[in-house]
């Protein structure tokens, strides 16, 4: 190694890798962060903050000029460890210790941006900054006979270290992203490094703005639901510690012997084999953001990893089956986790792990066992209940009904999803009314116990009051007599509005799904709360009566108050969100009264309506909601079918049993079809239609809290069975319409189908 040069000679074995690779910018930035952030992970700091600036091409910037800067405050290299850290394929690291695994990270990062770099190192102490220039156009022309360019450069203050690392001659496709992409890296990379930015307080920036880490919007540890005695909470924590093994350093390959087998390194070592950190449920559902994270020396590997919910074969027999979210009508998923298994080997770009090495199998079985999560499909292959951490949260969050039973956030008839996502924004940006589950609680709960209430009955009159006396339900009483005079001593003074307005939300509910920022076009902006206001008549200011009035306190804030137990919504059906809506858009109305052409009312609705981020009714959301219905209905008949399978096929028609059998076809998996047919699993199939003529030909089956709620056993009269069965049968084959025939619906025929939907839930016996 001579003063003006440095053997950068590339190594043999990876010399085809750099045209091979092809990994998005994001990857080559985390490998640069990855071997910066390698002395802090083995040796933390005491009095220094971790951090690496990462600056990019500005948005205007041309090809010939973009730059990528990378700097980190490492403690630096001398001239050996940074002749090693740029030959590529030379390692001194282990590959159960570092980040920095293969000693390929600055190779890849380099070779995966651009053409050209130079690293730039220092120690505290050192008189000058090391410079090494690497020309990978040059390196691929020469062979074997290139030499890095080497030369040092001034340092103002003596005690400064750290690292940098200068990218030019950046390649056409990454140019374009990053220099129009760096909030999108900023948010990669705070998902990537969410552990050690807030369980390490390591630092990171691009662009000047620091990176925020992905935390996970899941349920606290506090929250739980019941199933079949198991209370199974929100996040379970994993801590598993398997046995020792010994392994190759260089290749990661478990061996026996001092000598690996595989690439014949003599660098074995006994490796410890931990499996920790949580799994859990999120608090809201997503068609991507769920699965699990795994991270490796604090760094994710796989995120969003799905694939553990598939369920594979031991024996090797058959594709794997994919056993979540199965009862999603969306396909949207909100189980969650970050697991870290240090121990296990990685590939090459670190976007994976070894997922064909014992030690990734292993770790599977820790967290989902060997079983197949579901249930039945488990009981169908003679293998035991999956009690493993995954198998319970499985069968105690797989649903997504509304309510505390599941956990699932409503609007007060479906789960959230809109005003979730909203929630799940302001959790993001940090806002601290969303940091806790609060919120999301509530509107759970809110679901399963609404804020209607049968309303108070009224007291008995008391000494002196007559027959005429109207009291004005939960305001003070006007006087009988000198209802103008000034008050007296000792004379209750009269309530102000503030104190009007701070009464009712005393005994007051928050709607919480309705709360957040409504606009319509050409009108004001409105920050609405909502509050259901229980057992009393609410008054606006003008003493009268009324369901709903909007009340503006501090621009651009509003509140809602509603009188839950109004006849207008006990007695006539309305639902009380949409005459908020209502009362909102007039109030919206009347504060832009001084616009030329004001908005129509209709109109100014309309656009709230569709920007509340209220459930739609359509026939398709209606037949997504129907089908998860039957297909809880079919699961809770099953049991009953089991007792005497043969006899329920044979209540079927030829034309109901071939549908069941074409379905099993397509959905049923390997499994035998006379098998199918002899457990009685073959009504998991059956059309919607079987489903109604089930129940009309055999209720005391189906009835008295085995599937539904209604009673029938102890009922006498045959005419009052047949009452019960009939409107039950009534609500399903309303399901049954939209499932099988997929009917155009008017707007009449659509409110049916909502409470058609709505009755069978309520009907719903809890068969868990």
């Amino acid at each position: 190694m001579s003063d003006d040069y440095m053997d950068v000679t590339p190594h043999g074995r990876v010399l085809s890798v750099f045209g091979e690779l092809k990994v998005p910018a994001v990857y080559c930035l985390a490998e640069l962060i990855d071997n910066a952030f390698d002395d802090f992970w083995k040796r933390p700091p005491a009095d220094l903050r971790p951090s690496v600036t990462i600056t990019l091409p500005g948005s205007n910037s041309r090809l010939a000029d973009a730059e990528v800067w990378v700097v980190d405050n490492g403690l630096g290299m001398d001239r050996q460890a940074l002749n090693n850290a740029v030959k590529a394929g030379w390692t001194s690291n282990s590959r159960y210790e570092a980040l920095g695994l293969f000693g390929m990270g600055l190779n890849i990062a380099t070779a995966g941006l651009g053409w050209w770099s130079e690293i730039w190192t220092t120690r505290s102490g050192d008189p000058s900054w090391t410079v090494v220039t690497l020309d990978l156009a040059a390196i691929s022309q020469s062979g074997q006979d290139y030499r890095a360019p080497l030369r040092h450069a001034p340092k103002d203050d003596p005690s400064e270290h750290g690292t940098k690392v200068i990218i030019r001659k950046l390649r056409q496709d990454q140019f374009e992203v990053l220099k129009r992409q760096a909030r999108t890296i900023r948010d990669k990379l705070g998902h990537i490094y969410s552990y050690l930015l807030t369980e390490r307080n390591y630092l990171i920036t691009v662009n000047r703005t620091q990176v925020s880490p992905r935390k996970p919007c899941a349920w606290g540890a506090n929250r739980s639901v019941s199933r079949s005695g198991d209370e199974i909470p929100a996040v379970i924590p994993i801590d598993v510690t398997l046995p020792a093994r010994r392994a190759c350093a260089n290749c990661g390959r478990a061996c026996e012997e001092s000598t690996c087998p595989t690439c014949g390194s003599g660098r074995t070592e006994w490796v410890e084999r931990r499996v920790w950190g949580w799994l859990g449920i999120q608090r809201y559902l997503h068609k991507s953001e769920y699965g699990i994270d795994f991270l490796r020396s604090g760094r994710k590997i796989m995120m969003y990893d799905k694939d553990v919910f598939d369920w594979v074969d031991p024996d090797g027999l058959g594709a794997p089956e994919r056993e979540y979210p199965i009862d999603s009508p969306r396909n949207e998923g909100r189980i969650v986790g970050e697991i870290h298994c240090d121990h296990v080997p990685v590939n090459y770009t670190k976007t994976s792990f070894d997922l064909e090495s014992a030690e990734w199998k292993a770790v599977l079985r820790v967290l989902r066992g060997e079983s197949p999560l579901r249930p039945n499909r488990a009981k169908q292959l003679n293998l035991p209940v999956n009690d493993s951490p995954l198998g319970r949260l499985f069968n105690g969050y797989r649903r997504e009904d509304p309510g505390l039973k599941y956990l699932m956030p409503s609007d007060g008839k479906y789960a959230l999803r809109d005003k979730a996502m909203e929630w799940v924004k302001l959790f993001r940006d940090g806002h601290p009314a969303y940091q806790t589950d609060e919120k999301w609680y509530e509107a759970a709960r809110l679901h399963d116990k609404p804020p209607t209430s049968p309303p108070p009955m009224d007291p008995p009159p008391g000494p002196g009051s007559g027959s005429g006396t109207t009291s004005r339900m939960g305001l003070d009483d006007d006087a009988e007599d000198g209802a103008g005079d000034e008050p007296g001593p000792g004379t209750p003074q009269p309530e102000t509005r503030d104190q009007h307005l701070e009464r009712y939300r005393a005994s007051a509910t928050e709607v919480v799904d309705m709360a957040g920022r409504y606009e319509a076009d050409g009108q004001s902006v409105v920050e609405l709360t909502v509050w259901a206001v229980p057992g009393v008549a609410v008054e606006d200011h003008g003493g009268r009566q009324v369901p709903v009035f909007v009340e503006r306190t501090r621009p651009p804030r509003a509140e809602a108050f509603v009188a839950a137990d109004n006849t207008l919504f006990t007695e006539y059906g309305v639902d009380f969100r949409e005459l908020v809506l209502v009362e909102l858009a007039e109030y919206m109305r009347q504060r832009a009264a001084g616009s030329s052409v004001p908005s129509p009312l209709s109109a100014v609705l309309q656009t709230l309506r569709i920007r509340s981020g209220m459930a739609k009714v359509t026939p398709d959301v209606l037949a997504a909601q129907a089908r998860r219905l039957l297909d809880r209905v079919r699961e809770a008949m099953q049991p009953e079918v089991a007792g005497n399978p043969s006899g329920y096929w044979e209540l079927l028609p030829e034309g109901e049993r071939a549908l069941t059998e074409r379905r099993f076809a397509l959905e049923g998996g390997g499994d035998v079809w006379d098998e199918v047919i002899e457990k009685g699993d073959f009504v998991l199939y059956v059309p919607a239609s079987a489903v109604v003529r089930l129940l009309e030909r055999r209720p005391s089956a189906f009835l008295d809290g085995r599937v539904f709620r209604r009673p029938y056993a102890a009922l006498t009269d045959e005419g009052t069975r047949g009452l019960i069965v009939s409107r039950l049968a009534g609500y399903v084959s309303d399901l049954a319409l939209l499932v099988d025939d997929q009917p155009r619906l008017n707007a009449e025929e659509l409110a049916r189908s909502r409470i058609s939907c709505r009755l069978v839930e309520r009907e719903l016996a809890d068969t868990d």
